[in-house]
This record gives structure tokens, sequence and C-alpha cells, in this order.
């Protein structure tokens, strides 16, 4: 399902909440390439253990920045098998639903858990929060100035850790 060109893309909570974390999911919704979906066991765990970010997630749902699950799509079969084959693996149950929802509809994943990458296996493309602003900033949603801003922004008070670069701009080739 496509929107104005952008394909579907699910986001798990660990990219959705930084983008919340700073209020600009607003972001997220200028991506070129990707219209994100919030499937419903990653809305539960934002409600869960970000209550802080719920008002911004619904808003931004409210205002189609983020798109909420289709129920038909959360309840296929191949989605629930998916789903059911990982329950054995310590990951999230956002993690387990993102990457059941991603496999079978053959869409991109944003996610930034390594160690659900891991468990995920091959065959899903691979988003997480750089990646999404490495593509903002090449298309010119937002410069290198101000994405570093926002990097440090959640280094400092997010719990984000992503010491293999200092600035975007060693990223922009």
């Amino acid at each position: 399902m496509a929107t104005a060109g952008r394909s579907d893309a699910i986001i798990d909570s660990s990219t959705l909440v930084n983008f919340l974390k700073i209020d600009r999911s607003d972001l997220l919704a200028s991506h070129l390439d990707y219209r994100f979906i919030v499937v419903d066991a990653v809305r539960a765990e934002v409600t869960k253990y970000y209550a802080a970010q719920v008002s911004r997630l619904e808003a931004a749902l409210a205002a189609g920045q983020l798109f909420p699950d289709l129920p038909a799509a959360a309840t296929s079969i191949a989605e629930l098998a998916a789903y059911a084959a990982m329950a054995s693996i310590k990951i999230g149950v956002g993690e387990r639903a993102s990457i059941a929802a991603a496999r079978t509809r053959g869409i991109p994943l944003a996610m930034d858990d390594e160690r659900a990458w891991k468990r995920a296996g091959s065959g899903i493309v691979r988003l997480d929060t750089v990646s999404v602003m490495v593509t903002l900033i090449k298309t010119g949603i937002i410069d290198v100035a101000a994405a570093d801003a926002i990097k440090l922004d959640w280094e400092c008070n997010h719990k984000f850790i992503k010491k293999h670069f200092s600035s975007f701009a060693e990223l922009i080739r």
C-alpha cells in the first residue's frame, strides 16, 4: 500500500520513540520513501513503557504523520504464524510483531534494537534511526547541523548511543 509515491514500512518502538521524545514525528511524515506503519503491539509498548510519549504518538496518528496498522493485516494467518514462531526468542512483543509484519508483508522495518535484528534473520530491508535521518538529510528535509543537534539531544537526554560517528556529515556520501 503506497501513499503519494511512498512505500509502507513498519516502525518499531526503538526507532519511533527516538522521534517522539524530541517531538519530531513530522520528520517521519516528511520521509520521501516511506510512510511509517505502527503495529498495535508497538502502540501498546509505547503506552506501557513511554507514557510521556503517548499523546505525541496519538497526535501523530491523528494528523496522518504516522499510520495505524490495518486490522486485517494484523490478523492474517501468515503474520500470526510468523509471530508465534518467534515466541521462544528473547525479544519484546513489539519487536516480534514488527518483525512478523515486515517479513510477511515484504516491507522494510525501522528498528534500532540490535539484539532483535540478530534474531530477525535475513530478508527484511533494514532501516533505523540513523538511516532515516541520513535519508532526510540527503533529500533536503533537514540539514546536517539540525540533524547533529538532534543527535546530541538524543545522546544527552534520551539514551541514544551511536558512537561510531560524531556528525551525520560523516555518513553523507
